[in-house]
Order: structure tokens, then sequence, then C-alpha cells
């Protein structure tokens, strides 16, 4: 069943993507198609804080990160990185998240690269007047995040994350800004909505009133939701050194173990070397027998790390001293362990029967291929809260070749996923229904789900003046919110329908069931039924708030807003049936 099912396992991504990934080949095409005179008639210039900037638009390629760019092919120095982030924020102002780089995507990197304490240096005393820090005395308890929040009123998430930046180029001498004590002097940017605004559009800059208004209208819950959004995206960037116990969970969370106690020891072709795994911990793969050496500090020689990774010993080198970030470092474990990496701004999506289910990850990588074994997906996320997806779907998945990873971001959020399983076993009471295929009986179920008693059949008088009266036969006839209303499948005359409206107020409906398809006719009785809703896709979350976007289930159908159903016409497999019953939703069948 595994393999059938892995054939439905879809990507949304082009081909290429899919082809394993080459670093080396991926630097070769680009020594090849950039010649010295092309490189220098590609040179533009832009503008950024009154300063103009020569530069070439690179075009992303796959495996492009703002990393690789800045510090490994620019040479800049990785503890300034962030610095770097904001000239080139400022340069390229349509870029929507410079985080995730598309393939195709073009990014204007300038010649000539400044931090921005060398930004501020080289500008005018007039043309930084406006921007001069301001020192501000922490609270006790307070954090930077909240600081930029409440001080400066900055609750946009993109704006959030220039802000720390920012901050922390204006307070080089700190190293740690995961806790603040209360007394401390900080410095922070002056007129800071105004700045940002500039930065972003790359135009003129918006009002205090304008740039504020967000902040004022925001509710509490999407503050602390953005909140939340940003403390994961400041650990994913956080240095992969100061966090080695989360860089462990995630290698844990795909079955890397992480040995940090004992000897490690690799056999050369000219000798044998000794690893004290207190000082260089081992990442050890079990399942395909391999293993990556961590250098904390960067103290393994450029020839001895050559001589490891050599295939006949496999034993690659992960340096943490060059300031990776957690992501790009377990990027870089998963690449050495032999898995391939996968665009994680991509969807990875699996359908079943009517039911098609979306994920997204932090990570999404491929398990190396084993004969005659379907090829394993993992999709990894950090969260506030493990185990949020439900087990069982877990389970299901799981069988089709993925597997659901979330990683606590925090030790003591971790959770027993026996007791995760245990407080999920409880299932609402939720019950399946099939609709007839018959368009009357379909109006009629559709009647009494809504609580509408009925007549069928029925002859109305009509007054024609003059001392003549009429009987009009009417397929279905009720009353619903004090208005009496009749059903007319065949049509009947126009005439009749408007004296029956004009003589005795009552509603004329027609419904042409003999020409309108199931749909058309469940839209047109929901509507009558004043609970209005079209047929469409639904999205559903699986993960609850910890992970609402990443982990979802689509489906098409009818959810009407006064009834805790779903109305389809797409088989829902019995395994995701549970799904909807815990949302508190009876599933619906209707035949076309």
């Amino acid at each position: 069943m595994a393999a059938s099912s892995y054939r439905c396992l879809c990507f949304a991504l082009g081909a290429a993507v899919l082809a394993p990934f080459s670093l080396g080949s991926a630097q070769v095409a680009r020594s090849i198609a950039a010649p010295e005179m092309s490189l220098r008639k590609s040179v533009q210039s832009r503008e950024f804080q009154g300063r103009q900037y020569e530069g070439e638009e690179r075009q992303i390629g796959r495996g492009d990160s703002l990393w690789r760019i800045l510090v490994e092919e620019k040479g800049i120095p990785g503890q300034k990185f962030r610095s770097y982030l904001v000239l080139i924020r400022g340069l390229n102002p349509k870029v929507n998240n410079l985080d995730v780089l598309r393939i195709g995507d073009k990014l204007f990197v300038p010649l000539q690269l400044e931090s921005v304490d060398d930004l501020h240096a080289a500008q005018p005393a007039s043309s930084v007047r406006s921007g001069t820090p301001i020192e501000y005395r922490v609270n006790p308890g307070e954090h930077l995040y909240q600081i930029l929040r409440e001080q400066l009123k900055v609750t946009e998430e993109r704006k959030l994350a220039q802000y720390y930046a920012l901050v922390r180029d204006l307070n080089p001498e700190r190293k740690n800004w995961d806790t603040l004590f209360g007394g401390e002097i900080i410095r922070l940017p002056a007129e800071g909505a105004e700045q940002t605004q500039v930065a972003e559009s790359g135009g003129k800059p918006a009002s205090t009133a304008e740039s504020f208004s967000a902040t004022r209208s925001s509710p509490k819950a999407e503050e602390k939701k953005s909140a939340s959004v940003y403390d994961l995206q400041r650990s994913l960037l956080s240095p992969a050194k100061d966090n080695l116990p989360l860089f462990s969970r995630v290698a844990a969370a795909i079955g890397i173990e992480m040995r940090q106690s004992g000897e490690e020891v690799v056999n050369l072709a000219d000798g044998t070397v000794r690893f004290a795994r207190s000082f260089y911990p081992v990442a050890y793969d079990s399942a395909f027998n391999q293993r990556v050496v961590i250098d904390l500090n960067s103290k393994i020689s450029a020839s001895l790390t050559a001589k490891l990774s050599e295939p006949t010993v496999a034993t690659p080198v992960l340096s943490f001293g060059n300031g990776a970030t957690i992501r790009d470092a377990v990027g870089q474990l998963f690449a050495g362990l032999g898995y391939q990496a996968l665009p994680a701004d991509q969807s990875i999506v699996i359908q079943e029967e009517g039911v098609s289910f979306e994920a997204k990850g932090d990570w999404i990588v491929l398990a190396p291929e084993i004969n005659n074994k379907t090829q394993q997906m993992y999709v990894i996320n950090l969260t506030e809260k493990a185990n949020s997806t439900p087990t069982y779907l877990k389970s299901e998945l799981a069988k089709k070749g993925l597997h659901l990873r979330e990683v606590a971001l925090k030790p003591d959020e971790l959770t027993d996923p026996r007791n995760a399983e245990s407080n999920q076993s409880v299932m609402a009471g939720g019950q399946t229904k099939r609709w007839p295929r018959d368009k009357q009986e379909l109006v009629d179920d559709l009647l009494l789900l809504y609580g509408v008693t009925f007549g069928v059949a029925e002859k109305l008088p009509v007054e024609l003046g003059n001392g003549l009266k009429m009987d009009v036969g009417v397929d279905r006839f009720f009353e619903l919110g004090g208005q009496r209303t009749a059903l007319f499948f065949g049509g009947g005359s126009p005439e009749v329908r408007k004296l029956l409206q004009e003589k005795q107020g009552i509603m004329p409906v027609v419904l042409d069931l003999a020409s309108m398809s199931t749909r058309d006719i469940i839209t047109r009785m929901l509507n009558l039924l004043g609970d209005p809703t079209v047929y469409r896709e639904h999205r559903f979350s699986a993960a609850g708030d910890a992970l609402p976007d990443r982990i979802t289930i689509r489906a098409w159908g009818f959810q009407p807003a006064k009834k805790t159903i779903f109305i389809t016409d797409r088989q829902i497999p019995p395994t995701l049936q549970r799904f909807f019953f815990e949302k508190g939703l009876d599933i619906i069948y209707f035949q076309q």
C-alpha cells in the first residue's frame, strides 16, 4: 500500500528542484556563466539613505541563501551577518521575505558591502540626526521584542525582524540578547516607524499616525501570536553554537543521535584520529550508518576536514565557528548525512480520495534511498508545543512515507507522546450520512435539517376577482421566519405565481430540478433557509494554534455557519473522518 500511496505524493515544485543538489556543480555553473566582461556590463546603481551603491542583480538559484551569498561568497564576517542585512533590506524593498529566497527571484547585491556602523559613519551629521539612537533603561522582566512592541510601537512581523537586527547593530558590545536585566541601558533607534517605512518602500516616509495606526487597531491576541512567531523565527536565526540543545532535538526528531561523551575513532589512510566527543559532538544516524563530526569552534584544520570528507572515510565535519544559524546548521547536518533538502517555502501535498493533506516545514528533507523501499520524507517544524498534530494523522501519513516532526522550542515544553495520544484519544461523537440522489428528497432533507415542517403537493386557493377562485398546486409549502413560502419544482405559470404573492402574501420560489445540478440546489436552498454558503475548498488546521498554517487538511464542500456539518460530494477516507468529528462536524455526502 505504501508504494502505491507514495505515488500520490505531490510536490508544489518544478521537476528541477527534485534533482539532487550539488554545491560544487552550482559553483561551476556560476563561474562559467559569469565572465568578468558580462559582470561589468550588468553593474547597476541603487540609493539607500542618501547614498548610491553600485552592484548587480543576482538571480537566485537552487540552494542560495543570504548566508551563502554574503558570508561564503562575499566574505563578510559571520558575526556581522545581521548588521549587513539592514543594508540588503534597504536596497531590496520589493523582496517580501529575505529569510526565504525563491528560485528565480532577483536580489540586488552591492559590489562594496558595508555594515550599518560603516554606513552611519560615512554619512554627514545632518543625514544621521533623525536616526540618532536613544538610550532606554530596561525594566525588570522585559525582553527585546517586548520593548520593540511597547516602546517603539512595532508589531508588524517584518518590521520586528528589521528592528531586532538594527538594535543589535546599535549595541555591538552586547553578545547575549536572550536575557535583559532591570536597570541596563540599551540604545534604540529613534523615529523608528518613519525610518522603517522608508527602508521598505524605497519612497516617501509615512506619517507617524499612519505608521502607528496598525498598532492601535491590532488585537492583543494577534500581538501575542506575532510575538510567538518571532520567538520561533529568532530561534531559527540564532547561532547554532549557542543553542546546541535545540540543534540536538531537531536532529533527534528524525532519529539522529548526538553523542557527546566518550571518544570517536576515525580511521584514515595515513593514521587514526580520535575525537573527544565532549569537545567534538558526533551526530550518528544508525539507520544509514552515517556520522558527522561537529566542530564547535572551528578547530579542525582544512586539510584534516578534507581527509575526513573523502568517500572512503565518509565522516564530514560541520563547523559552528563561522556563526552558522540553527536553520543553516541543521540543513548542513542533513546534507552531511546524505539527506536531500527541499525548499522550505514549498508545500508537500498528499491526495487521498476527496481530501488532500498539505504540510510545510522549517526543514523538508528526503532520506537516503534504500533498495526496493519507498523513500521517506520528513517535514520538521519548530513549535512552542510539541505533539500538536493528532497522532493518528501522523501514523496514517507515515504509511505513505511522509513523517511529521514537531520540535519543542524549550525543553520544558516537551510532551510525552503517550500522554499526547491519550489526550487525543477522546473522540467527539460524530456521524456520517448520505443524502438521496432523488432531488425532491434532497430538498426535503434540507428542510428537515433546519427544522422546517412542510406540506407536500398542497393546493392553495387564489382569488382571481369577479367571484372567481383558483386552486394552485405547489410542490412544497412551509413557513420560515414568518414568511409563507411555496416551492415549484416544475416552473408553473408566472401569472399564477404573481397572483399568489399579491393576493395571499406567499413567496413563490422556483427550483427547476430537471435542469439544476445537485450543488446548485443545495446552494439555492441554503440561501433560502437563511444560511448562505457556497461550494468551495475549506482548509482546516491539523495542528491547531501551534502550527496554524503549517499542517492543514483541505476538503471541498459546503460548511454552513448555522450547522455543525460538512456537506460534500467527495469521499473522505475513514481514517480522516475522525478529524472532522473532533472538529465537531458531522459529514453529509450528496451525489451529483
